[in-house]
């Protein structure tokens, strides 16, 4: 029986990531990793270009930094991940999200480059998921200062997008072109 499809227990990741993990339907966590990208591109393909760059208030983001937000914690999860399945021990820093949506540029690429970017990043994950060995998905590690499993790194990306899909799609409802 492989441990990815049944939800993490409480003591499997830190309290703040519960809203990602309990947004995952229990068993469809694998199909979710290989549809969500899909799934935004779908969401956002009527966006005008210009309001992909507009901060709706109450939000700090314009969407195309959310998309990048959503790569850059694609890549810090999946990197957790793939340590922690191979059995690293190594404490993983925590990162701050505000910061790198501040320093990297979200802004001048068009946002289908940045769904293709996210794109890519979760092809190369799901691949890294299909190859992790049964006996991996209960590993643990220390990531931001918490105990976390493998499997409850995969849930926390999965949830992670959905997430801020849910978000997106509340965004820029009335926004699309027709």
């Amino acid at each position: 029986m492989n441990l990815a499809f049944h939800p993490p227990a409480a003591d499997e990741y830190a309290p703040f990531y519960e809203n990602y993990i309990r947004i995952v339907a229990s068993g469809s966590c694998l199909e979710q990793l290989v549809a969500q990208v899909d799934d935004l591109k779908v969401l956002l393909q009527g966006l005008p270009p210009e309001e992909a760059n507009v901060c709706h208030l109450p939000y700090t983001w314009t969407i195309k930094q959310v998309i990048g937000h959503l790569i850059d914690t694609e890549r810090i999860f999946a990197d957790r991940l793939h340590r922690f399945a191979a059995g690293e021990q190594q404490p993983q820093p925590g990162f701050d999200q505000n910061r790198y949506v501040d320093e990297m540029d979200y802004q001048t690429p068009s946002l289908g480059d940045l769904l293709e970017e996210l794109a890519a990043c979760r092809a190369a994950n799901s691949l890294l998921v299909r190859r992790i060995p049964t006996e991996a998905w209960g590993r643990r590690g220390i990531a931001s200062g918490h105990p976390v499993s493998v499997r409850g790194l995969l849930w926390m990306l999965v949830g992670h997008v959905a997430y801020h899909a849910r978000i997106i799609e509340q965004r820029v409802a009335g926004k699309m072109r027709t």
